[in-house]
């Protein structure tokens, strides 16, 4: 097996370097518990309650918890902030304030969702990030939240220090589209069911561990109202990734960016191939490219502690991390400082 790519340990990641010139890794999570207990979930924090952030662009629903350096957490294709996994969130908020917030024209999110485009909902999410005043901001961006938060950093760099993307697909002729049929039991198309969605999400050794707490693991706080994802949502979000899939002037642009940039792709993802990760680390100077072996397209569930700790560490090895001296900063390739 030796001449394959090289099998990184989770203890050599977490004592890893990242921003040197990209190099694809393989890196093995162990099992994590499937229907974990945490005396810390932020869902269950009877002090956490859903606001309303008054933006330029129209109200946007936030949930706001942790301490630390902000991360902001753009959501995927019709979902709902209560898709991201709760033990996730809860790991990454020992260390940082995490916020998370519906997309437009869901719940309490108000911009017009018939008209989502990345540029748009780069919009808003810019918006969000500007009238809450967050300073040194990571995105951590998931599926087609990852477009969002590449066009984010393409239109907005002066406002966002470093980019997580997470099972994203890659623009233009850079990206493997997303087969018709995955996108039809996505969509919610007629006749399908709660497992159809499970099989596309994890790998079929996890379908079954994955989806015994699927739901229980979801960050459902007491005050959210759980709403429904309209079908001017699915129109607009769908619109926008067939629109992700053409636009090479964002492929092109991708090269310019000089954003510190960590890469997640599952090896195992039903719904967007590697090779999309991979053509996004290698168009993005320097960014950091991980293929987790045995991780579907929603990892989070599967290792929600793995992911935030190599989230953590990259934020905390990040040149433009502000808790680091100015010359640990110093990009040594370039000798610029981000």
């Amino acid at each position: 097996m030796n001449h394959l790519l090289k099998i990184i340990a989770i203890s050599s990641l977490l004592a890893g370097t990242f921003n040197r010139p990209v190099e694809a890794k393989t890196v093995i999570f162990p099992a994590e518990n499937t229907c974990p207990v945490l005396a810390d979930r932020p869902d269950r924090n009877p002090t956490i309650h859903e606001q309303i952030a008054h933006t330029a662009r129209g109200d946007i629903a936030y949930y706001r918890f942790g301490k630390g350096s902000p991360i902001v957490l753009q959501t995927g294709y019709r979902a709902t902030l209560s898709e991201w996994n709760a033990a996730f969130l809860a790991s990454l908020a020992r260390q940082h304030e995490v916020i998370v917030f519906d997309n437009r024209g869901i719940g309490r999110s108000e911009p017009d969702a018939s008209a989502s485009t990345a540029k748009g909902m780069a919009d808003d999410l810019d918006a969000l990030i500007g009238t809450l005043k967050l300073r040194d901001v990571t995105v951590v961006g998931w599926s087609m939240g990852g477009a969002v938060a590449a066009q984010l950093a393409l239109d907005y760099p002066a406002n966002v220090q470093r980019i997580v993307l997470m099972s994203a697909p890659a623009p233009g002729r850079l990206g493997v589209p997303v087969a018709p049929d995955v996108m039809a039991t996505l969509s919610g198309a007629p006749g399908t069911t709660f497992d159809d969605v499970m099989k596309l999400l994890f790998p079929a050794s996890a379908v079954k561990a994955a989806s015994k707490c699927f739901r229980q693991n979801m960050f459902v706080p007491a005050d959210y109202g759980n709403p429904p994802v309209p079908a001017a949502v699915t129109a607009g979000q769908s619109a926008l990734l067939a629109a992700w899939e053409k636009d090479n002037a964002a492929a092109d642009a991708l090269p310019k960016l000089r954003i510190d940039t960590l890469v997640l792709s599952g090896a195992n993802d039903q719904v967007l191939h590697e090779q999309n990760g991979e053509a996004i680390a290698k168009a993005i100077p320097r960014a950091e490219f991980l293929d987790v072996k045995g991780a579907g397209h929603a990892m989070m569930f599967q290792y929600p502690n793995a992911l935030a700790a190599a989230v953590n560490r990259f934020i905390a090895q990040s040149p433009n991390s502000r808790s680091m001296p100015e010359a640990v900063r110093r990009d040594p390739l370039t000798d610029v400082l981000h």
